[in-house]
């Protein structure tokens, strides 16, 4: 009788050791793919500068109409997608990269997707690059600032970078326009960021809100008769 409850001793004990090893190699693949899944949602956000390449493309009639029913139809298909994903026609676990709490609201790649079209259809490409430059890089640097060292520095290294960037594309501005305009565009996009809304991601609202701000400034200026834009900083490619 010793040797069988020895025996027995012994399985539930390697048993138990296995349990342990698969629980815990469980944790470190799941760890692994959170982990690839932030860094892709960041790199998501820098590639998005690139989509300033629009405002390369040539000023020919047809090439204009594309620039105009393109990012339509683009976020008609983020639409059509999303509609689909949040009735359970197409899982969850199907898109990489997502939050746990997208899984019962648009997820936030379709609010970018808004912000950029909005941004190139309705506003001037010197209120535009700046904002879509602040949701590609200010956004992941205080994401991750935040996470490191706290909201106490992340809120005003995000202010800094948003400052250079709508410095860089107002340059050629008057000194007091450059003022004002820096510091609305750069405060925008950090309440925008920093003001968080259960319908409304700030990978939308660090857009939008700095540009609404400036579109407004620019209305009122003009209708004194003064007008602040700056000569675009990109112009289209010559055929």
């Amino acid at each position: 009788m010793f040797f069988p409850e020895m025996t027995t001793k012994t399985a539930l004990k390697i048993t138990k050791q296995k349990m342990t090893e698969y629980h815990l190699e469980f944790l470190e693949r799941m760890n692994a793919i959170e982990v690839d899944a932030h860094w892709f949602r960041r790199a998501f956000h820098t590639f998005a500068a690139s989509f300033l390449f629009y405002y390369l493309l040539p000023d020919e009639t047809w090439v204009t109409n594309v620039k105009i029913i393109l990012p339509i139809l683009i976020v008609a298909g983020m639409f059509v997608i999303e509609y689909h994903r949040l009735r359970g026609d197409v899982e969850h676990k199907r898109f990489f990269g997502l939050r746990s709490y997208e899984k019962k609201r648009p997820a936030s790649y379709l609010y970018f997707g808004v912000a950029v079209m909005l941004l190139f259809l309705f506003f001037p490409q010197q209120i535009a690059i700046p904002c879509i430059l602040c949701a590609s890089f200010t956004d992941p640097i205080i994401g991750e600032t935040r996470y490191f060292f706290g909201k106490k520095y992340a809120y005003p290294l995000g202010f800094v970078i948003s400052y250079l960037f709508f410095l860089v594309t107002w340059y050629r501005a008057d000194g007091w326009v450059l003022i004002i305009v820096t510091t609305l565009g750069a405060s925008g996009a950090v309440i925008g960021e920093a003001r968080k809304c259960t319908y409304v991601d700030d990978d939308f609202m660090i857009q939008i809100l700095p540009a609404v701000l400036l579109l407004i400034l620019c209305q009122g200026l003009l209708l004194m008769q003064i007008d602040i834009l700056p000569p675009p900083l990109i112009h289209p490619l010559s055929q």
